[in-house]
Formats: C-alpha cells, structure tokens, sequence
C-alpha cells in the first residue's frame, strides 16, 4: 500500500474518552476533519456526539461518524441503530465500521458481519461507507470481498514493517488506504487527552468531500426545525430540559414539533437570540455552552 504523504489531509477520530474539545482551537492547527463515535453495538449512543459534532461543524471541520461494531450481533440491527441515531445530521466524511473484535468467530463470519453492515448502510443511506481495522485484523479475518470498500487502517508498531513507520505494510485486500491511522497517541492544540491522527489519502478526500456536498440537503449543517428528528433533534431536547425548559408531553422523543418550537423560543428569548424556535448556526453552540457550563457547577 502507498506511503503517507505531505499533502494528505489530516482527520482525527474522537469519542467521549477525549473529555470536552475546545473546537476554536483545532480550528487553528492544521486538521482538516474528524471522525466521531456515535454509536456502539446495538444500544450505545456516545454521550458527546452531538455536542462534538456541533463543535468541528462551528469549526469549519468535515465530519464523519463511526460505528464501533459487535460482530455477534445482527449486522442489519446495528447498521439500522447507527442509521437512526445518525437522523438529519449532515455528513461531509463517508460513514464508518469500526470492526477490530473478532469475539472468537471464524474469518468468514466476521467478514460476512461486515459486508453486511456496510451494504445496508450502502443501500439505505445511498453512500459508500468505509471500514476501520488495525493491519494484523485485517489480514486475518477480512476475506477478499470486503475490499470493495474503502479501507482505513491502522498501525503503530514499527515491528515487522520494512517500510517503517510511513506505510501500514501491504495486504492481499487492498492495494491502496483510504485512510491510514498512524498514532493512538498524539497530541493536538485543544484536546487535553491523547487523540488518534489520520492521513486521508488527498484524492480520497477530494472525491468523497466533492460528492457528499452534492448529496447533503440544502438546510446546511446547524439547522434543526419542524419536522426534523433523529439524534440532533433528541439532544437538544435533552439540553433543554436540563436547563430546566419544559417539554411536558413528549419530552425528549427526537421530533422536532410545536411543543419543542415553544421551549427553543423561550431558550432563545432568555438568552437575546433571535426567536424563531429554530435551532440554528447561534442556537446550538449557546445550547452546547450553556449545558457545559451547568455540568461545571455540578
């Protein structure tokens, strides 16, 4: 497979573990994109998706999200779960598998879990996902069909690399990376934990980022109104009840109707936004902030 190269972009990968991001100061390094867990095996939604979402999009970030797969499942559930929760954010990034636990199945089982997930996901969202492993993964349970989709890899250890640390080997799969995961453990201006470092390789991220701004709808990334609903939606539901905002008949159920219009003007009219109970481009980070600085005084 090819080595890295200076002008590929550079694309972290986050999840909770990364704790609060200061997203103002990565605008200001040279990352280009992440990647955010949303969703884990068929019941787990990370808790700061969304609040990491809203804050690479305020950024000027492209963002992808990643589902961290348990093969013993069903596939077409998980891949449904990771569809659901994903709802009417906007992806500038293809969607990801995250599949690097083989739970003492075969080859052909876990490979098959793969397709499987990745050709619904394919089918329902009208986008070509990507698949995430590590290099010894891949080359033991990733049969020869997976590799009509892209892959990202990752490698860290210089043992047994001829080439060193600036490609990830070679694999009977795959010829090219899409993306190549080179470090768990760097270090970025406003991340106060290790983070994972990507390359993408730089035609990848023009052809993938060219084709998705066509596809995404023309609302934009920060806008959430009537009608809307999915995991977006159920957050800011979230956030505004605990902010004390009333929802009474229906709570934080992920639809974005009448009753939460009313709690989003009233957020609005409390803090001098614009009320339109739209949950836009000022709305949401003042959400966010306020949220946070709740759980500080907690």
């Amino acid at each position: 497979m090819q080595r890295r190269h200076s002008n590929n972009p550079i694309i972290l990968d986050v999840s909770h573990h990364q704790g609060i991001i200061n997203w103002k100061e990565i605008k200001n390094t040279s990352v280009k994109g992440v990647y955010i867990k949303l969703t884990e095996g068929g019941t787990f939604v990370d808790p700061r998706s969304y609040e990491n979402y809203i804050g690479a999009k305020n950024a000027g970030l492209r963002v992808g999200f990643y589902h961290y797969a348990h093969c013993t499942n069903s596939p077409e559930k998980e891949a449904a779960f990771f569809i659901a929760q994903l709802g009417q954010m906007k992806l500038d990034l293809p969607p990801c598998l995250d599949l690097e636990e083989d739970k003492k199945k075969s080859k052909e089982f876990v490979s098959h879990f793969a397709i499987s997930w990745l050709e619904h996901v394919h089918k329902t969202t009208g986008i070509k996902p990507i698949v995430y492993t590590n290099y010894h993964f891949a080359k033991t349970f990733f049969t020869n069909e997976i590799s009509k989709y892209p892959l990202w890899v990752a490698r860290y250890s210089a043992a047994n690399r001829q080439g060193g640390m600036q490609h990830p080997g070679e694999l009977s799969q795959w010829q090219r990376w899409a993306m190549f995961q080179y470090t768990d453990s760097g270090r970025v201006k406003g991340i106060s934990t290790n983070v994972d470092i990507n390359e993408m390789d730089c035609s990848f991220f023009k052809e993938v980022t060219t084709n998705l701004s066509m596809t995404n709808n023309t609302k934009g990334p920060f806008v959430y109104s009537k009608g809307d609903r999915g995991l977006g939606v159920k957050q800011i539901q979230q956030n505004l009840l605990a902010l004390g905002f009333s929802l009474p008949k229906f709570g934080a159920d992920g639809f974005y109707g009448d009753e939460l219009i009313a709690a989003v003007k009233k957020f609005q009219n409390r803090y001098d936004l614009f009320s339109d109970g739209i949950a836009g481009a000022d709305t949401l980070p003042r959400l966010v902030k306020e949220v946070n600085n709740l759980n500080n005084l907690v």
